[in-house]
């Protein structure tokens, strides 16, 4: 694993781990594949399927007003994770910091994971 698979890596997952996880989405009427594939070309000449499945996930989190608390939540956390990440170490060791950085990012984020699962699962009972 060299520099630039570390870099590709940080760029990939910013504020998480990077962890790359398949999901499979199975289209069965082809005029349902013509439509997403149409969908596809207009949006951004190049994009992938999958690629513009993501981009509308990440469209509905962004706009959809039932996710307001799931919008506020992330901000938050993303917030949380940069600061401890940011947060100075106690050696001046370029290896120990990068590791330091990585442990503090993985607790932090094992935090906000617990955390946030409970406020949106709490806001979600009180809902029909």
């Amino acid at each position: 694993m060299g520099w630039e698979h570390t870099a590709r890596e940080k760029r990939l997952a910013p504020i998480g781990e990077y962890r790359p996880e398949v999901y499979r989405v199975t289209v069965h009427d082809t005029f349902q594949q013509a439509r997403l594939r149409a969908a596809v070309y207009v949006i951004h000449n190049g994009m992938s399927l999958p690629d513009f499945l993501l981009w509308c996930a990440d469209y509905v989190i962004a706009h959809h007003r039932q996710l307001a608390t799931v919008r506020k939540v992330y901000r938050k956390g993303a917030r949380e994770i940069s600061a401890a990440v940011r947060e100075p170490a106690n050696t001046t060791d370029p290896v120990r910091i990068d590791q330091l950085r990585e442990i503090r990012r993985r607790e932090a984020l094992e935090a906000f994971s617990d955390r946030a699962w409970k406020i949106i699962t709490a806001d979600r009972e009180g809902k029909p």
